[in-house]
């Protein structure tokens, strides 16, 4: 049958791709510009949302304009649709300029129109008379209200736009008593609910009422949102909800919005309509940068004891539960609560104080209980009212959906939430109902992410519905009060061989996003208090600060700031390359959308002088953007950015072109999403290592030229990865050919079987493509940050020679031990700080210092992700030490003679080193007989430093470093002789000849690098020789072979091909043919497809590479082979 089903497949695609197909449907989506304080009038954020929730739906392309208009009004060519999600009245879109002409001209030629939220409402002398026609209506100011409550959208009409859709309730501006046509004539009222008395009566948003005609309409039902249809065929809708970002996690709101869009534009709405599910961090991306309200005091109340006795108790919890966390037994708590003689329950669950986060919780067999004994379903009544944060609040089901299942464990009956929610019920009258009991649990669609570490939550019970935004501040207030400096260090779970000092804290520094260490052994730090929605909360913009212990005691006294300013705001990444005596010490700062290199001239710790190394850089105000340089051993400079990225240009603004002749830029030619970077100290040279990462936050170099990073998953995936990043290869985030999601293609196969859990690791990063560089270690949810190489001797051995990282998301900082894997590595995971009894812990980076202990900055607040922040007020630097360890002594070099420079050049520090590398290249003729006797040291990582040196002391070097380089015992440093050739541009035929039968797959790994557009007449013999030796188990050798025949395949192949004659179907060889991308290697794997042998997943894995070979004729003859095979 599968076979039959792949003939199919392969038949009707090579058919419907000759058939014309009709265009797609076009919809245009134009957000309006920031306005309102932050969750609010989120209008490029919940449009870039709704955007994400469509794409794949067939027949439909969405484009979102931003900035309250199309930046190009050709945009309008081909659009079937229209949507304005913006401000409105006299600033709306639609009115300004000749806009009103524009909207008019796409509509009369059947164009849909719609508006969202503020964006119905125009000033009636203006455009009332054409909304009303467009739109089907319009908000009217005086006529039309616009108060915060919550509709209870009990029933909804038969409509394509509500297919799918469950009743449903959120809080929000919701408009009603609208200006519609006369007789509602082709308007069909989609949301509709009656108000209470107590909505009609005020305050309204603005003005704040009453109005007496909205009074006279009490009992009236009201519509939210409607549909609307033009004699001439154009379609409408209005959505006055909007208001509230979050609102968006709802998915009923969600699907009803996304079901419109698709009516609009004349695309079918699925019978069940529009499915989408999202994350708490998809959620919160995209938010305009806005600065914080100002706090307002409190008014005081005409008369506070007004609420008293009774009254005032009901509102207070009769239950509140411990705090509940992935580390409490059962991940639950019981709940037993007396209830005889009340009217209403109301059940609360809140996130604990500690921010927007994974916060899944189920309400678990709740029942009702009288004095008999007897119990009652709690689900068999139904509630007056239910909000969740995010997601809905569901019977049988959780937020997103999915069964209910807590501590791994399935639920037998219950209710699914996610905090911040309330749900009140009204008790039947005439019931004598003594006892409510549950359990409050964690749904593992919350301990299910980040590690189990981002879900913390508190069942609470009230007799009397409370407010839930005063019961949720009120945990933030209490949570804050238990933060203090001095208690730090004892809420951190350290490693049994370790100790950890509180190095500094606020009021000395806040927020520190990325540090640097100099020779000196002052902390450089990115401090950041502008960032996202808090922007011009500083007016004097984020700083650049050196923290220092002058005392040498291990606590910081002293902060002097070198840098500040707006052009500093969200820096991301500081790197110190310092001088002797301080004069001349230059600071990489990575921000925005430019790298900047500040330089203090006279040694004052203050920068002279800026200038910009590198710019046009996308993701300002964005994690995912441009994050720290690091100096390598090599002499030259490392830095990545994550996907919002996108391209990189020179200091004068021009493109990129790199040492492969390629442009820098996110466009599949062939660089897309997150990349590595490698150049020379003036930013010439410039290399792309690797790419197509997530939000690769940093990167690590060892002596040996080795890179190190991490990378994020689509967040709540719990695919957070560790990456040696083999040079030059393709990380699969993203699909090579199309771009595509991960998640997409995952949808389709588990909705046809179910699937290991580890495949979907593998498909997160497309691992069982062709030409995807394998993944070193999998360490599960997170937002990771910092990195660094330790390779220093203070710490005990287990770390030496170790990447040492942290991860802000499970509030730990760790280890990972690596062990080789063939041509590659393996890893496992050992923890040096953990934020076990403090989830506030949010390690952002961590460093070296020159004495060899560790220096970890702590961001330091209640959440991480979705580019929130809720805390600007507190910031750490934890020092990490051995246990027993006192004092922080930084040894003092003299960098005027060699012999104190060749001791710094042995520090574990980089930015020690950096001052040693630049003062010994002075003197040549001393530095290299010196350097001569650390390249026979017995620790193999200050040889390597001394070989990368020696090679750039004079220009004739290089040759005879990587001569002796390539005869040493250690096959790490046969590696370094061999980048040593390629950084020195040596004709590299003759080292990889003497290499090529190395027994070390790593040296046969690096021999397959440095063939890598080597177009010398031996290339390709050599080349066949690295491949028969592939073993068929090693994915790293045999992305090697994939790299290095980049650009030369045919030959290459060819040449292998010659060379193994008929053994071609050996495990082994089929690798090599499915890793190629040539016609020949097309039509091998016809054949090995199509043999009897053959078994499923091998038929899957051919046709998938096949993806990878342009059209030829051998690529069809295989599809046809294997289509008649299936017969």
């Amino acid at each position: 049958m599968k076979r039959l089903l792949l003939l199919v497949t392969a038949v009707l695609a090579t058919t419907v791709a000759a058939l014309a197909a009709d265009p797609p449907r076009k919809l245009i989506i134009i957000a309006g510009k920031p306005s309102h304080p932050p969750l609010m009038h989120e209008f490029r954020a919940g449009s870039l949302l709704l955007e994400k929730c469509l794409k794949g739906v067939p027949g439909l392309t969405v484009e979102v304009h931003t900035n309250g208009w199309v930046r190009d009004e050709q945009s309008f060519a081909g659009a079937d649709a229209v949507v304005i999600y913006s401000d409105g009245g006299g600033g709306h879109p639609a009115v300004q300029g000749n806009h009103k002409e524009i909207i008019g001209s796409l509509v009369k030629r059947g164009v849909g129109f719609g508006c969202m939220h503020y964006g119905v409402e125009v000033v009636p002398a203006q455009a009332g008379a054409e909304f009303t026609d467009w739109l089907g209506g319009h908000y009217e100011n005086s006529f039309s209200v616009n108060p915060i409550w919550e509709p209870d959208f009990k029933s909804l009409p038969q409509h394509a736009i509500t297919r799918g859709v469950q009743p449903f309730s959120t809080k929000d501006e919701w408009y009603f008593n609208l200006r519609f046509r006369d007789g509602m004539k082709g308007v069909t009222p989609i949301l509709v609910a009656r108000p209470s008395d107590a909505v009609r009566d005020g305050p309204y948003v603005y003005p704040k009422g009453p109005y007496p005609h909205i009074q006279a309409a009490k009992g009236r039902d009201e519509t939210m949102m409607w549909a609307a249809e033009r004699p001439d065929g154009g379609r409408a809708f209005g959505f006055t909800g909007g208001h509230f970002h979050l609102n968006w996690g709802n998915e009923a709101q969600r699907k009803i919005v996304l079901n419109a869009l698709l009516w609009l534009a004349k695309v079918e709405v699925p019978r069940n309509g529009v499915e989408s599910r999202i994350t708490e961090a998809e959620l919160m991306a995209n938010l305009d940068p806005k600065p914080a309200p100002k706090p307002q005091l409190p008014k005081a109340k005409e008369n506070p004891k007004a609420e008293k006795g009774a009254k005032a108790a009901a509102r207070k919890p009769v239950f509140e539960s411990a705090v509940v966390t992935s580390k409490t037994a059962g991940h639950a708590v019981d709940v037993d609560v007396d209830i005889t003689g009340w009217k209403e329950l109301h059940l609360v669950v809140a996130d604990a104080g500690d921010g927007f986060s994974c916060d899944w919780a189920d309400w678990i067999e709740p029942r009702l209980v009288d004095a008999s004994g007897k119990e009652t379903k709690l689900t068999d009544l139904k509630w007056t009212s239910a909000t969740s944060d995010f997601g809905q609040v569901r019977v049988g089901a959780n937020a997103g959906g999915n069964p209910l299942k807590v501590g791994g464990r399935p639920v037998a009956h219950g209710i699914g939430t996610h905090a911040n929610s309330l749900i009140s019920f009204t008790l039947p009258e005439g019931q004598k109902f003594t006892r409510f009991k549950a359990r409050g649990g964690l749904d593992n669609g919350g301990t299910d992410q980040a590690g189990g570490g981002a879900t913390s939550v508190q069942f609470l019970v009230f007799a009397a519905q409370p407010d839930l935004y005063s019961v949720t501040q009120k945990r933030v207030a209490a949570d804050t009060g238990g933060h203090e400096p001095e208690k730090a260090t004892a809420s951190l779970d350290v490693h049994p061989a370790l100790q950890a000092e509180l190095f500094a804290s606020e009021p000395l520094m806040l927020n520190p996003t990325s540090t640097d260490i100099d020779h000196r052994g002052r902390v450089w730090v990115c401090e950041v208090v502008n960032y996202r929605r808090h922007k011009g909360r500083r007016p004097e913009g984020d700083r650049i600060i050196i923290i220092e212990d002058a005392d040498g005691d291990g606590k910081a006294d002293t902060m002097k700031v070198f840098a500040q300013g707006p052009q500093f705001d969200s820096a991301h990444g500081i790197c110190v390359l310092g001088t002797p005596d301080g004069k001349g010490t230059r600071a990489i700062v990575s921000c925005g959308d430019k790298v900047f290199l500040l330089t203090d001239t006279d040694g004052d710790d203050k920068a002279d002088k800026e200038e910009v190394l590198f710019s046009g850089i996308s993701g300002t105000q964005h994690d995912h953007g441009i994050h720290a340089f690091t100096f390598g051993p090599d002499g030259r400079l490392y830095f990545n950015f994550g996907n919002s990225g996108k391209q990189i240009k020179n200091a004068r603004g021009e493109p990129i072109v790199d040492l492969a002749g390629n442009t820098v830029e996110d466009k599949r030619k062939p660089y897309q999403e997150g990349m590595v970077f490698r150049c020379n100290l003036d930013g010439s040279g410039f290399e792309t290592l690797g790419w197509n990462f997530r939000n690769n936050w940093m990167v690590a170099v060892d002596s040996f030229g080795t890179v190190w990073q991490s990378d994020n998953d689509d967040d709540g995936n719990r695919g957070v990865r560790i990456n040696f990043v083999m040079e030059f290869g393709n990380y699969g985030y993203k699909d090579e050919l199309t771009g595509a999601s991960w998640g997409d293609a995952w949808k389709k196969a588990t909705a046809k079987s179910k699937l290991p859990d580890d495949q979907k690791f593998r498909s997160h990063w497309h691992l069982d493509d062709p030409g995807v560089v394998p993944n070193l270690l999998n360490t599960g949810g997170g937002s990771p940050t910092g990195i660094t190489v330790y390779e220093g001797s203070l710490l005990p051995a287990e770390f030496r020679g170790q990447v040492i990282h942290c991860d802000a998301g499970p509030n730990v900082t760790r280890a990972y031990p690596v062990e080789r894997d063939g041509a590659g590595y393996k890893g496992r995971i050992v923890n040096v700080l953990e934020g076990a009894r403090d989830r506030w812990f949010r390690p952002a980076d961590v460093k070296v210092a020159p004495d060899g202990s560790l220096i970890v900055a702590d961001w330091y607040d209640p959440g991480v992700g979705g580019h929130n922040m809720q805390d600007l007020d507190r910031g750490r630097l934890f020092r990490v030490t051995p246990k027993g360890h006192t004092g922080y002594k930084t040894p003092k070099f003299n960098f005027a003679t060699v012999e104190g420079c060749i001791e710094a050049f042995k520090s574990p520090n980089s930015a020690t080193r950096y001052v040693a590398w630049q003062a010994l290249k002075q003197m040549p003729a001393k530095a290299e007989t010196a350097l001569l006797k650390i390249a026979r040291d017995a620790d193999t990582r200050p040889r390597a430093r001394a070989l990368w040196l020696i090679a750039a002391l004079h220009e004739g070097n290089a040759p005879s470093v990587v001569a002796g380089a390539l005869s040493e015992e250690s096959d790490d440093l046969r590696a370094v002789g061999l980048r040593i050739a390629r950084m020195h541009q040596l004709d590299v035929i003759p080292f990889v000849e003497k290499l090529v039968k190395d027994a070390s797959p790593l040296v046969r790994r690096e021999c397959a690098i440095a063939l890598r557009h080597n177009t010398s007449p031996k290339a390709p013999a050599l080349w066949a020789q690295l491949a028969q030796q592939h073993d068929g188990k090693d994915r790293w050798y045999l992305e090697a072979l994939g790299i290095a025949a980049d650009r030369q395949e045919a030959k290459f192949f060819a040449s292998w091909l010659g060379a193994v004659g008929g053994r071609w179907s050996t495990p082994a060889a089929r690798d090599i043919i499915w890793r190629i991308h040539t016609p020949k290697a097309a039509e091998l794997m016809g054949k090995l497809a199509t043999d009897k042998a053959a078994t499923p997943a091998e038929l899957d894995r051919y046709l998938r590479a096949l993806d990878f070979i342009p059209k030829c004729k051998e690529k069809d003859e295989a599809l046809a082979a294997i289509a008649l095979g299936a017969l």
